[in-house]
């Protein structure tokens, strides 16, 4: 056999190896989270909370300038196959208004979601993370939006479970003047579309307890936008 038949082998042998050695770790991680007694750790709620927010979000606390934050949690749109061909659709025409000297590709940036008060907030991000609009739904329009569950399927499922099994997806339809804002929500710190494998259990875990508090603050605030969380059941 000659070398030039073994490179390719020995490669697809690497890659292989690599990937059961992930697909491992990524199962034990999953196992310690589920594992986890959530309604003893939701105790320790807003110290994560306030931990997250200095470590890894000042620029929220920045954005609300003197409100305070009750609760938070990440956000995306929703995306789906229709979504991606208008997408398609408006890049190829950017790109045909330069002849085709510019390739446009639409990005799905970061949200967040901040509830202060009865208020929520909404935080959108541009492409270099930085927030560039943020929208404020009142207890009016909260009392007539929508929080479903969404079943797991595709890249829902994979962000979910692969931090264990107390993690659920939800649709959110924020009414407006025009037609509802509609969001993808996790019981996690989760954006849909950025592929994100955890890594660190406690943090998954933290970020698991952030996400219900923001679900179950909202929920005690308005009935409409109640949903069964998993780590109380």
């Amino acid at each position: 056999m000659s070398i030039y038949t073994l490179i390719p082998i020995v490669f697809i042998a690497l890659y292989l190896g690599y990937w059961f050695y992930i697909k491992n770790k990524n199962s034990q991680q999953a196992q310690i989270v589920s594992n986890t007694d959530f309604k003893a750790e939701f105790a320790n709620a807003e110290k994560y909370k306030n931990h997250f927010l200095t470590s890894e979000l000042p620029f929220l606390k920045k954005a609300m300038e003197q409100e305070k934050i009750d609760a938070f949690n990440y956000a995306s749109n929703e995306y789906g196959v229709a979504s991606a061909l208008k997408d398609g659709v408006k890049d190829k025409l950017k790109g045909m208004a330069t002849l085709g000297a510019v390739r446009f590709t639409t990005v799905q940036t970061p949200k967040y979601l901040v509830l202060s008060g009865k208020n929520l907030h909404l935080f959108d991000t541009d492409t270099d993370g930085e927030i560039n609009r943020h929208f404020i739904f009142d207890a009016a329009r909260l009392e007539n939006s929508r929080l479903t569950e969404l079943p797991l399927t595709g890249s829902v499922q994979a962000q979910a479970q692969a931090r264990g099994n107390n993690v659920k997806a939800y649709k959110l339809s924020l009414q407006t003047d025009d037609k509802p804002v509609v969001l993808i929500i996790y019981s996690c710190l989760i954006f849909t579309n950025i592929a994100e494998i955890p890594t660190n259990p406690q943090k998954t875990i933290e970020a698991i307890i952030i996400a219900n508090d923001f679900l179950k603050q909202l929920g005690d605030l308005y009935p409409n936008l109640k949903v069964s969380l998993p780590i109380f059941n």
